[in-house]
């Protein structure tokens, strides 16, 4: 399990930039156990004729070790996940940001994601929580209730901001567990508001049954995920289809057929 602090990460990520510029040459470089590097400078591409870069970085690239769960992404490419980063992307990689945000120095990481699938557990376990991790999404149930989150845009994230696959986990851990809480206390709070109904969990859904109705409702609780303003929306929203159900329910009760003892 990888425990490099994201200072050191940065600091490697800026040694590479700095030796690739000045040695005006395809170089790679390990940047943490389970993240690899490899770039190709700008100066390289002026300097040198195509097909001496390719073959370069054919050479650099077959020097990456093998991984269990490997993911290759263009430092340049991050943007087309659409996600909203907390930091410029690739801005902390100055002098030389402008370069690979345009794509004019070429950088690859290839991130082993079973780095990731290793850290989370410690994370996770001490509170209940089991962790079935796949690529993209990987799924945590505590009890009846499960979470995900998509780990390739974790480590897009992680890649963007420039922080390490152990500050990666240590903030998708708590994410998830709020989110898990989050789903628990939408749930107690709407069975006690509505003691009167059946309530159980069915995978992703919380199913609200009235004794006198034959149909019943499915609550998607993934609806949560997000702000507390939209959480808050989306519980009053629940709210009136329970209500609706409830009224339904009343109208229309069910006409059990009457026992021959009757």
């Amino acid at each position: 399990m990888t425990d490099t602090p994201s200072q050191v990460v940065r600091q490697r990520w800026l040694d590479l930039l700095a030796l690739s510029y000045s040695t005006r040459r395809v170089t790679e470089q390990e940047i943490e156990p389970g993240v690899y590097a490899l770039v190709v400078p700008v100066t390289c591409h002026k300097e040198t004729n195509r097909a001496l870069v390719d073959a370069a970085t054919r050479t650099a690239s077959d020097r990456v070790p093998l991984m269990a769960r490997g993911v290759r992404l263009a430092l340049d490419r991050l943007g087309e996940f659409a996600l909203t980063l907390r930091t410029a992307c690739c801005g902390w990689m100055e002098p030389w940001a402008a370069d690979v945000a345009a794509g004019k120095t070429q950088v690859t990481a290839f991130v082993d994601l079973a780095y990731l699938e290793a850290a989370l557990p410690p994370r996770l376990h001490a509170h209940g929580v089991q962790m079935d991790f796949g690529s993209p999404l990987a799924f945590f149930r505590r009890g009846a209730l499960t979470d995900y989150a998509n780990v390739y845009e974790a480590v897009v994230e992680m890649l963007a901001e420039g922080r390490s696959l152990a500050d990666t986990a240590d903030r998708l851990a708590p994410e998830v567990l709020q989110r898990l809480q989050i789903y628990a206390n939408a749930y107690l709070q709407l069975s006690s508001i509505y003691p009167q109904a059946n309530w159980r969990i069915d995978q992703d859904n919380f199913v609200v049954r009235f004794s006198d109705s034959r149909i019943s409702l499915a609550l998607q609780y993934w609806e949560l995920r997000g702000d507390p303003a939209p959480e808050q929306n989306v519980l009053r929203g629940w709210r009136t289809r329970i209500e609706r159900l409830a009224a339904q329910a009343a109208a229309d009760p069910v006409d059990f057929p009457k026992s021959f003892a009757a």
